[in-house]
């Protein structure tokens, strides 16, 4: 499908007023020269990045987890976010059609990495496929210049990524991803702790901190204090008459003096502040902090408030 585009990388810059997203960069690439390495912490373009390997292999690290990019597999990246790719020295070539999208994508893209993690494959869905090749050949012949034409064709290739989430086949859940859906479903409960998750799917506590962090990037627990910290603050914002009390008793804190100091370590300020504050949050950054927070921190500011998208 790929074998006949001519190696190349487009631009676009868009100015609207209206939040849309949008296809900001494409390229076709095939790399040899193992000097081939982005660091993205401090890069200053923002962007949300796709990449699919046609053939070769690259090597994608977020924070402490290592996966490796082989044929028919992509991966999605918040741009800047603590994280890195590159040609390995032990493969001779990486070839890989990327796609760069406008910010606003983030919330579709925390969706799927909170289910699917940060690598994925798309080998068994062509259609998707033939989206990206579609990307690239009207990008080639000057056809997504019209933001509008550009912002209906990356809606639809979204919300097909969507669906290929959702449609996930829930016998390929790992035990990790068994233990983090007990998590979310279990986490206002104060007695949880690690040795009754591990317990919940059959491993060791030490095996199941090993294989959650290599899987989400996060220890367990880690994960928990994240999820209790960010309903909260839906609850805070939601529930002006609550007392810190009420909301800490409904994310699995018996004292909320506890509750005020894990609030204030993770987010700098007390849960009264916060409250204060968050009329005058913007909305898109709240929510990518709720959904971030989840993964493994890829994601810095979000918002709670969107997350039901």
């Amino acid at each position: 499908m790929f074998s006949t585009f001519p190696y190349k990388a487009i631009k676009y810059q868009f100015s609207s007023d209206l939040p849309l997203i949008t296809l900001t960069g494409i390229g076709f690439q095939n790399i040899t020269d193992h000097s081939y390495s982005w660091h993205n912490l401090h890069r200053h373009d923002k962007h949300c990045l796709i990449q699919y390997c046609i053939s070769g292999q690259g090597v994608l690290t977020i924070n402490n987890s290592t996966y490796t990019i082989t044929a028919g597999k992509a991966f999605l990246l918040n741009i800047p976010s603590n994280s890195h790719y590159y040609l390995p020295q032990n493969s001779t070539h990486w070839k890989f059609i990327y796609l760069e999208f406008s910010p606003e994508v983030l919330p579709l893209l925390c969706k799927i990495y909170n289910k699917l993690g940060p690598v994925i494959s798309l080998a068994n869905y062509p259609s998707l496929l033939t989206q990206i090749a579609n990307f690239y050949t009207k990008a080639l012949n000057n056809k997504l210049q019209s933001v509008f034409i550009n912002t209906k064709l990356a809606y639809n290739f979204w919300i097909d990524l969507l669906t290929y989430n959702l449609a996930y086949d829930a016998n390929n859940l790992t035990k990790t991803d068994i233990a983090k859906n007990f998590l979310e479903q279990n986490f206002a409960n104060s007695n949880l702790n690690i040795d009754t998750i591990a317990e919940q799917i059959g491993y060791s506590k030490y095996h199941l901190c090993k294989t959650f962090h290599k899987q989400f990037g996060i220890s367990p627990m880690k994960y928990l204090q994240n999820l209790r910290i960010s309903t909260a603050c839906k609850l805070l914002i939601n529930n002006p008459t609550w007392t810190i009390k009420k909301i800490a008793y409904h994310v699995g804190y018996n004292n909320d003096d506890y509750f005020c100091k894990v609030f204030k370590n993770l987010k700098g300020i007390t849960p009264n502040t916060f409250r204060k504050q968050s009329i005058h949050y913007d909305t898109l950054q709240t929510i990518y902090d709720f959904s971030a927070t989840k993964k493994i921190h890829l994601c810095n500011h979000i918002s709670v408030f969107l997350y039901s998208i």
